[in-house]
Parts: C-alpha cells; structure tokens; sequence
C-alpha cells in the first residue's frame, strides 16, 4: 500500500491536533541519533541548476538528496525544484520500507519543509543553548520564521522574543500572530537587527540576505545561534567574527563543506581552519561529541537542511496519517 499525503492531509494534520511540533521534534531527534550512532545514511542534497552558467546563487534548479533511516522503517529522497517563484518551492519525499523495499508513502509540500526546519532548530537548541535561556532575537520574520519560534517554545521557557525584519510590515504582522500563539511571552518589534541580538540568550537568522545580518560583536557570552537561512557558498546571515567565536556545530559536515557560506567564507579568508567546525549534530545528540562545554561559551549551529530530516518527519506523517485515514491510497501494480 502507498499513501499519498498532499497539502491539504497535512494541514488537517496540524489543525486538528494530530500533529504538532513536539512530534516533528521527537521524529528529527531520533532521527538524527540514529544517524549518530551509525544506524542511518545521509546522501548530501546535490543542486543542479537549470542553466549551469547562471551566477546568482537563487537560480532555477533541481534539488535532490537522500537518506535510510531504518528505526523508523524508512529509506528514501527528497526532490525539490527550487528558485522559480520567490520563497516557495515544489518538494515531494518518496519513502520506500526498508522492510520490504516497497513504495510506503510520497509526500507533498513546502509545509513540510517548515515544520521539519522548526524542529531541526529547536533540538540543535535542546542540546547547545543554556538550560536557562529565555530572550530571543529572531533576524528574519517570514514564513520559516514561525516554525522557528514554536520549536524554541517548545524546548526553552521563553519569556521574551525581540523580532526584526528589513520590511516594517513582515515584522509587525510577525509579532501579532506570535502574541496570539504565545500568550504570556513577551513579543515585541526590534528596530534593528542589533537591536534584536544584544542580550539574546538564543538567536535566530532566518533571511535570504546575500550578505551578513547578525555579526559577532552583538552576541554576548552564554548565547547560541541558529543560522538558518542560508545554504549558498557566496551567501551567509552571520560574518567571520562570529564564526570565529562560537562552538560550531554544523547539521552534516559533507554538505556543511559544499554549500554553507558561514563556514565558507572564513575558511577562504583564513580566519578558521577546518579543525574548527567541531562535528555534527547527529554526534551531539548520540552523545559522541559534547555540544556546550561551558556557561561563558557562545555556540553557533548552522543549518542548511539535510535529506535525514525530511525522512524523520515525513515517516511520523505517515504514521499518523495511516492511524486516522487521512491521505489518498494508491493502487499501484
């Protein structure tokens, strides 16, 4: 049998309570401890461009990863085409068993893509923020923007988040749905990117700025940071010096060293070597490598997307979606 999820499955998902983002947290979790402890695969996301001379980083392309995640009876790819309209792309994740080798389910969807990068965030947050982090900066209010705030709520105890966008009108129809969905947390607007860092115990960029949003001088002791908006080598949200004074963890170091512009660029500078991007999250969580070592210590997770989130997620989907009859069955021969 294979399931089929579109976008209206997994909005019912989510709106009726099914689903949440303490389940997509739970499935990325394991999913990356799995791959910690050497009992998952990830192929690195390869980008073919559309038009292989074009020189923005943002071209039209094909976008294609994959990965096994056996503890979740899973192995499969997620394909997306990418840079065609501004913001959005077309993803479907093709799930096969790893029982059977059978098709078990195809996935549809850019909310897939948010709620999985939401909840990427809040476990590289669980394991590398202090245990008292509270005030959030959020550099970037659009729509990944949200599910970045719902993963932090949902593993720190916010009691205030500062948010800033370039576009007064992002930011401020930001704060309203977060004062709505965070009651008793206070939200309020930032008149500037540094006015959102100073003082932030977690810090989060979410933009598709080409050049530096959040830099080093504005991050204090103890903070951590989630660099989440870029994956292109000529583009990074954070500048050298915050690279440079930071624990960095990155989500897979193969693809970290192909297309992360944070690490990139201070590496062509000269400013870091490589020894100083420390490992990967699937490490920290295994518990093979320590994420925050000290109170004092600034830590930076820098997150581009990897095929084992996408297979987390969406196996957990499946399973939901299959207990309450959502979703399409197709008769294949």
């Amino acid at each position: 049998m294979t399931l089929l999820l579109d976008l209206p499955d997994i909005e019912r998902l989510h709106a009726e309570g099914m689903v949440g983002m303490a389940d997509h947290i739970s499935a990325i979790e394991a999913a990356y401890r799995s791959l910690g402890e050497g009992g998952a695969q990830v192929m690195p996301r390869f980008n073919m461009l559309v038009d292989p001379r074009a020189e923005s980083p943002k071209s039209k392309s094909l976008r294609v990863g994959g990965a096994t995640l056996p503890a979740a009876g899973m192995m499969g790819s997620a394909l997306y085409s990418a840079g065609f309209l501004a913001g959005q792309i077309e993803l479907w994740v093709v799930l096969y068993s790893t029982e059977t080798g059978q098709l078990a389910g195809l996935v549809r969807g850019q909310p897939v893509s948010l709620w999985k990068t939401g909840a990427t965030a809040a476990v590289a947050t669980r394991y590398l923020a202090r245990a008292d982090a509270a005030v959030v900066g959020m550099i970037g209010t659009g729509a990944y923007a949200r599910t970045q705030l719902l993963g932090l709520a949902a593993v720190r105890r916010l009691t205030e988040v500062r948010c800033f966008s370039r576009r007064p009108d992002a930011r401020d129809a930001f704060v309203a749905w977060a004062v709505g969905m965070l009651p008793g947390v206070g939200i309020r607007a930032a008149g500037s990117a540094r006015e959102a860092a100073e003082g932030a115990d977690i810090l989060v960029t979410v933009t598709t700025s080409r050049e530096p949003v959040l830099r080093g001088e504005w991050i204090g002791a103890g903070a951590h940071c989630n660099a989440v908006g870029a994956h292109y080598p000529q583009m990074r949200e954070v500048d050298t010096e915050a690279v440079r004074r930071s624990r960095v963890i990155v989500d897979d170091m193969e693809q970290a060293m192909q297309e992360k512009g944070e690490i990139l660029i201070p590496l062509r500078e000269g400013a870091i070597t490589r020894e100083h991007i420390l490992g990967d999250l699937g490490a920290v969580v295994a518990g093979r490598l320590a994420g925050r070592t000290s109170e004092d210590q600034r830590t930076l997770f820098c997150s581009g997307g990897v095929p084992i989130e996408y297979l987390g997620s969406c196996a957990m989907l499946l399973e939901r979606a299959t207990r309450a009859g959502i979703g399409q069955t197709l008769k294949l021969v």
